[in-house]
């Protein structure tokens, strides 16, 4: 995969414009939110995990450093402009003090271009009929955004969110314009690997700008490649404004279809293209199918695809798997819950190793030996605390880990349920789908997935969200 280093004069700070200089600290009370952990920085500012003391919620939090000249806000209102299941909604934004910021919903799941380094690195692809319904989400996403009258200006999986339960968002309005706003003196914004013709030009861009990297991002999706690949950006610029779109041979009729589809999406010339997202999502429909069906089988088991889910009350520290994954917490210590128990089966030497990589963000997955375990990998998902609940990202991270190391089987606690307190039903729920999404996914090695409850009440709680799946 190229290299998809973003280039945007607006964000180019002065050398005392605040880059890197963190604004929050972890345990920090901000706006009536408890700061958690940070979950990305860069030149304009950083991302930090929060939740509501009293609704319990998970929230992202973005701060901003004070640059000149630079409308800090303008993101967020165009983002709070749109209203749609597969935007991440912006709900607030202002100043605190000396910290611009903007709140958002956090999205349970992780980002298509961690799916596709994890994917890449293990050899494969993601399934066509998982790319389908991903480009549906999408591009239904996008039509949202432009009927707000907004362009996006960089669409590519870095800023896409594929939710534990499969559902697909579209997100950060860093570089987006009102319609209509453009300027041709303002300098070019995008991601080089994205940017339709049109904005390497700096000619008028619109929403089929969008639908152009609607299309290279599909590309990127069914291949694991972008569409124009060069190693300066001068000779990218060309490949964009010149070299015509050639689809690879296909493998299925579908495949082929989808060639077609995104053919027409990168047209040099936006008149050439679908003249909405929406136009691309009914063109794909005739090739998105929606997930297939849980099969159930007695109260205790199902089937995802081909991933088999079995129900069992007992202690996870002495059930076998070629994986366990541990409820542990930010520092990585094992002294409570389901982590002093796998401590005391498998020995102080489990704690000693993964303490060496504390502290870790919420959300986190660490990887260790099993020690005395009876498994080969311990998988240490920091999942849940004081409502920052991030199940379904550990959930899909472990599951993607174990694959990543050829593991048959997984079995998880009711992560976050705990210490965590995530009400039983919710975590039940939430890990479930996260399994059905991973399933999707064509998993080569991980076939059976255990959920390990420790009694027989909790097993009659689980029973019931599995059999409404």
């Amino acid at each position: 995969m190229t290299d998809e280093t973003e280039f945007d004069a607006q964000a180019t700070l002065d050398a005392d414009g605040g880059a890197g200089k963190v604004l929050l600290e972890a345990g920090q009370d901000f706006r009536g939110l408890r700061v958690h952990s940070v979950l990305g920085a860069g030149a304009m500012g950083d991302c930090y995990l929060v939740s509501h003391p009293v609704l319990r919620v998970p929230l992202v939090v973005k701060t901003f450093c004070h640059a000149p000249h630079a409308d800090l806000f303008a993101e967020a209102r165009l983002g709070a402009r749109v209203a749609s299941p597969n935007v991440v909604p912006v709900l607030d934004a202002g100043d605190e003090g000396d910290v611009a910021f903007v709140t958002q919903t956090y999205v349970d799941g992780i980002d298509l271009a961690e799916l596709l380094r994890e994917l890449g690195a293990q050899g494969r692809r993601l399934p066509l009929p998982t790319v389908c319904r991903i480009l549906r989400d999408v591009g239904s996403g996008l039509h949202a955004i432009h009927q707000a009258g907004v362009v996006h200006r960089d669409i590519k999986p870095a800023n896409l969110f594929l939710r534990g339960d499969g559902t697909a968002l579209v997100g950060d309005f860093g570089v987006a314009l009102a319609t209509g706003a453009d300027d041709p003196d303002r300098p070019a914004a995008g991601t080089p690997g994205f940017m339709a013709p049109e904005q390497w030009t700096r000619a008028d861009v619109d929403r089929r700008a969008d639908v152009y990297a609607l299309g290279v991002t599909a590309h990127l999706l069914t291949t694991g490649e972008l569409p124009f690949h060069a190693d300066d950006l001068v000779e990218m610029a060309r490949l964009h404004l010149d070299t015509p779109y050639l689809p690879p041979t296909p493998s299925s009729p579908e495949e082929a279809y989808l060639f077609a589809v995104i053919e027409r999406a990168l047209a040099k010339s936006p008149c050439d293209r679908y003249p909405t997202a929406a136009a691309f999502v009914r063109a794909l429909a005739a090739i998105t199918a929606p997930p297939s069906p849980v099969a159930l089988g007695d109260p205790d088991h199902a089937r995802f695809d081909d991933v088999r889910v079995t129900l069992t009350a007992g202690d996870l520290a002495y059930h076998a798997a070629d994986v366990v994954v541990n409820a542990a917490n930010a520092q990585l210590t094992m002294r409570l819950g389901v982590a002093e128990a796998l401590r005391r089966a498998g020995g102080d030497a489990l704690e000693e190793e993964v303490r060496a990589h504390a502290p870790v963000p919420m959300g986190a997955v660490v990887w260790t030996s099993a020690g005395a375990l009876q498994a080969r990998h311990v998988a240490h998902a920091v999942a849940a605390n004081e409502g920052a609940v991030c199940v379904q990202r550990c959930a899909v991270r472990a599951l993607l880990g174990a694959e990543a190391r050829h593991a048959r089987s997984v079995a998880f606690p009711a992560l976050g349920t705990g210490v965590g307190e995530v009400p039983m039903e919710q975590g039940a729920r939430l890990i479930l789908e996260a399994v059905r999404t991973f399933a999707a996914l064509e998993p080569r090695s991980v076939r059976d997935v255990h959920i390990v409850l420790r009694n027989e009440e909790a097993r009659g709680r689980w029973r019931e969200i599995l059999r409404w799946m």
